[in-house]
Parts: C-alpha cells; sequence; structure tokens
C-alpha cells in the first residue's frame, strides 16, 4: 500500500526515498576513493524538492518489494574506477538492507567526474587523444 510520494506501507514501518537516498550517500561517502557525490541529472521531482540534497546525488526507487538506486560519484584522480564503483554498490547495498531491512536489488553508480590536484574533471571537459 503507497502512503504518498516516496513512501511505502511495509509491516507498519514507512520509509520515505529520502531516508533512503541519506543512508545511501553517507555509505557511498565513506568508500575509499569517493571524493564527493555528483549530481544527478535533473528530473522535475528534484528540481522542484526543496532541501532534499541527497535526492540530487542518489536516485531511490522503492517497490513493495525490494529497493533500487542509483548513485553519482566522483572519484580521486588515483582511484580505479571498477574497484570504487564495486565497493559503492556493496557499501550502499549493505547500508541500506542493515538500517532498513528491506531488500535492495540494484546499485548502479555512474562516474560523473574525476577530482584532480588542479580540481575536478568532469568527463564533458576531457578531449579524445588521438592513438
Amino acid at each position: 500500500m503507497q502512503t504518498g510520494k516516496g513512501e511505502k506501507f511495509t509491516s507498519g514501518l514507512v520509509i520515505s526515498e529520502e531516508v533512503i537516498a541519506t543512508i545511501a550517500a553517507n555509505a557511498a561517502r565513506d568508500v575509499d576513493g569517493v571524493e564527493d557525490l555528483g549530481n544527478r541529472p535533473a528530473d522535475l521531482y528534484t528540481t522542484f524538492k526543496i532541501g532534499a540534497e541527497d535526492l540530487k546525488k542518489v536516485a531511490v526507487t522503492i517497490t513493495d518489494h525490494d529497493i533500487k538506486t542509483h548513485v553519482y560519484i566522483v572519484v580521486s584522480s588515483s582511484a580505479k574506477i571498477q574497484e570504487v564503483s564495486a565497493d559503492v554498490q556493496e557499501a550502499v547495498k549493505s547500508a541500506i538492507q542493515n538500517m532498513t531491512g528491506r531488500i535492495v536489488t540494484r546499485v548502479d553508480v555512474t562516474v560523473t567526474g574525476v577530482k584532480t590536484d588542479s580540481g575536478e574533471v568532469s568527463p564533458r571537459d576531457l578531449t579524445p587523444v588521438e592513438p
């Protein structure tokens, strides 16, 4: 039974998308190699949601049976992207499942940038190098 936008009724426990996003964001920030969280592509819901900063960094889908998340991160220049992404997936899944008791079936990770000593480099700023 749905009680409102982003809220589900499960065994008397109501968990909002914002709470799940906060759990996921905190878990991702704690992973070595993650410099910051990146911004997710804007949609109407997050654009007009005031005060929901973590929802601008993490997309959450809650159904009656599971939770799916999509985390946007900025990695350090020395990080191995595949390893950091796998660590973020595991950390987010474990944190949400441990704190909510709900099953997490999917954690997608998108790297939105790389942080260097001189600042953040967005993938749009990178130019292809000819071999």
